[in-house]
């Protein structure tokens, strides 16, 4: 169903829009989800202890981890019943015999039955039927609904513009409600995944920073029952505009200096205000060197380009 009805798909997007297929696929998840995913778990509530769904809704959910990788080609007879590697392979590929296969969480013989099942022929391309290509966390997040509200614009019909929301992802007037499959652009196996090539030392730099917004967040997991309302959102905040910061460097923009500027004068402003605490004491001092040094660098970074914009201005 998540795949069936373009606003839920749109939720659901983020999670096929890795062209890679390893764990960390299996992380990325959407923020818009769980307004729609709760459809689904209704009615379960009128028999369901609500202690049973919690422990089931979690296995369910631990046990779709580990499916996110190539390493397992084949489990033999388990195939026949559980959803493996192998399976959901497939529910990940934008090859056309690919879409719509392979719902099953924890069990494949739903699909079976249902006759949405597949198995595993050609080599399975990843990703999204028209690739995003980008590493902007906030547009892949949101980049569909957008794209849903502009080709709704272009119908004249009140049907028409609810069935761009609430048929297939695929469908087109004149289609059937999941669309036409030979209209999706062919896969032929040779594809590459977006992988933009950057210098050695930037690739270490948008890790360090990473891991230290990782920390902010711990750090903000753990507290927030202890922390403002405020103070929440500003982390918040500060997490979403490194994420977004870090996809600008990624994808090499030209904003990305101007932007990533902008995001270490907020984090030397959050931890003057003690919003940022260091993993332990002994690395607060570091930890604040690396961030002015990385401040001074992207500084120096935008001085040509503000004299660039002085000189067109003028």
């Amino acid at each position: 169903m998540h795949a069936e009805v373009a606003f839920m798909w749109a939720a659901h997007q983020v999670h096929h829009s890795s062209e890679y297929y390893n764990l960390t696929t299996a992380l990325r998840q959407s923020a818009m989800q769980p307004l729609t995913s709760w459809v689904f778990y209704l009615p379960l509530a009128l028999a369901v202890p609500p202690s049973v769904f919690a422990v089931h809704i979690q296995l369910n959910l631990l046990y779709q981890f580990w499916i996110h990788t190539e390493l397992i080609r084949d489990l033999g007879p388990l195939e026949w019943i559980l959803n493996t590697p192998k399976h959901h392979r497939i529910h990940h590929g934008r090859n056309i015999y690919c879409i719509d296969k392979n719902y099953g969480g924890i069990l494949i013989i739903w699909d079976r039955i249902f006759d949405t099942f597949a198995a595993e022929k050609e080599k399975v391309v990843y990703g999204l039927i028209y690739p995003i290509k980008t590493f902007e966390s906030l547009y892949i997040q949101l980049h569909y609904y957008l794209g849903l509200w502009q080709t709704s614009q272009t119908y004249t019909t009140i049907g028409h513009k609810l069935s761009t929301f609430l048929k297939g992802p695929g469908w087109l007037p004149g289609t059937a409600r999941l669309g036409d499959l030979s209209t999706h652009p062919k896969v032929t196996g040779k594809e590459v995944p977006h992988n933009p090539s950057w210098s050695l030392h930037l690739q270490v730099y948008v890790v360090a920073h990473f891991l230290l917004v990782v920390w902010t967040y711990n750090d903000l997991f753990e507290n927030q029952t202890m922390l403002s309302q405020l103070a929440v959102l500003r982390m918040i905040g500060y997490v979403l505009l490194t994420l977004t910061s870090v996809g600008f460097i990624l994808d090499q923009r030209p904003s990305a200096a101007m932007l990533e500027m902008l995001r270490c004068v907020v984090m030397v402003m959050m931890q003057w205000s003690g919003y940022m605490k260091p993993p332990t004491p002994s690395m607060a001092v570091p930890i604040e060197a690396f961030v002015a040094l990385s401040l001074l660098f992207w500084a120096l970074q935008c001085v040509p380009q503000l004299l660039n914009m002085k000189t067109k201005t003028n």
